[in-house]
């Protein structure tokens, strides 16, 4: 933390790693999207051009949120929850949604596309800052306010067939009930209801129960629904602990499916090897350590929450990207934040640590 000229402290550190990992993200989609990019649009450079233009307004946009004082984006919370979550079933309305690969999640905006999803997280964790830190409200009534906006935002997700998204709420919910404390027995009765509730979203729709049966045994079906999770394999492993050099990938030649979106950290490994992986995700640590750092440090408890909640949308994502390209998890579309090609993705990551950029100015920097 460093003092700003008008006495408020900001996180350098946290500012620098994002930047950083914005940029690297665009040498990444620049190096895994050549081919897959030539084939769709006759362009290589397709993606790359894009993403450019995506990460200039990201970081404009997420400048414009460190400037907001977190009071103002307090306000905004209520309209902006509803607006996204009106547009999270909008997406179903006829000529509105845009299909992507079987799924209903997007709108298109002339030459640019966003998923109201995206939207969601951010007004999502700001309503459970506001909710978690009313003083007037009982433990009962933050509970019962916070399941309900938690079930539609879940109901909403469901119609979207977007399972990866349902997990990364739960996630985010969970860690918010526990690290507040008093939710013991809350999160007792919880935790089966959405045990079942997983198990019957695989149970009843086809294509996730193969992509479950494939997580377990992707060799049963290897050009199936074990192919992304063997390819992405063979990524991984062929790295090493160097990698095969910086835009060497083979796997990207149509291979790998999305290698510039779902599966871009499996070329990762594979070009800059065990040690790009983890200095990569030293950077993502970077960004929870200090989010926690900020959260410890600031005061009042809207801040905390709010600290803790933006830096929980980008970590639970990284954790279930990572998982799944090394196998831990079955296969979905969740992007890597900062690195993955997608224009509302990285928007929201940039103005989520905008956010915290913001908080951080409240934190006191007792640390450096």
């Amino acid at each position: 933390m460093k003092q700003t000229a008008s006495g408020e402290r900001m996180d350098y550190t946290l500012l620098i790693t994002c930047v950083g990992l914005t940029l690297f993200g665009i040498l990444m989609v620049y190096s895994a999207s050549p081919v897959a990019a030539y084939g769709k649009y006759g362009d290589s450079a397709f993606f790359v051009k894009k993403q450019i233009v995506w990460a200039v307004l990201a970081l404009i946009a997420g400048f414009v949120f460190y400037k907001r004082k977190t009071v103002d984006i307090k306000k905004m919370m209520m309209p902006g929850l509803v607006t996204s979550i009106i547009l999270l079933f909008a997406v179903h309305i006829p000529h509105l949604g845009h299909k992507v690969g079987g799924a209903t999640r997007w709108f298109n905006l002339g030459p640019l596309s966003f998923q109201p999803f995206e939207l969601v997280k951010i007004f999502y964790v700001i309503y459970l800052a506001e909710i978690f830190s009313t003083e007037s409200f009982t433990v009962l009534k933050r509970f019962i306010r916070t399941a309900m906006v938690t079930g539609i935002i879940i109901l909403g997700l469901i119609f979207q067939k977007d399972l990866g998204a349902v997990m990364i709420i739960v996630s985010i919910y969970l860690a918010i009930l526990i690290i507040v404390g008093s939710y013991g027995k809350m999160l007792i009765g919880l935790l089966p209801v959405l045990v079942m509730l997983v198990v019957a979203l695989i149970k009843f729709e086809p294509f996730r129960l193969k992509r479950f049966m494939a997580f377990l045994d992707p060799w049963k079906d290897p050009l199936g629904s074990g192919y992304q999770s063997i390819q992405s394999f063979i990524a991984v492993g062929s790295g090493g602990i160097f990698g095969v050099g910086f835009s060497n990938s083979q796997q990207k030649f149509l291979f790998l499916p999305t290698p510039h979106t779902d599966y871009i950290f499996s070329v990762v490994a594979e070009e800059l090897g065990l040690i790009g992986s983890v200095i990569l995700l030293s950077g993502f640590f970077m960004v929870l350590s200090r989010g926690v750092f900020i959260a410890i440090n600031v005061q009042d408890k809207f801040n905390k929450f709010l600290a803790l909640g933006l830096t929980l949308i980008i970590i639970t994502q990284v954790c279930m990207n990572v998982a799944v390209s090394i196998g831990l998890m079955p296969t979905k579309g969740t992007t890597l934040p900062f690195i993955s090609y997608g224009g509302s993705s990285l928007m929201v990551a940039c103005v989520a640590m905008g956010m915290l950029l913001s908080v951080s100015k409240l934190a006191y920097g007792r640390g450096k």
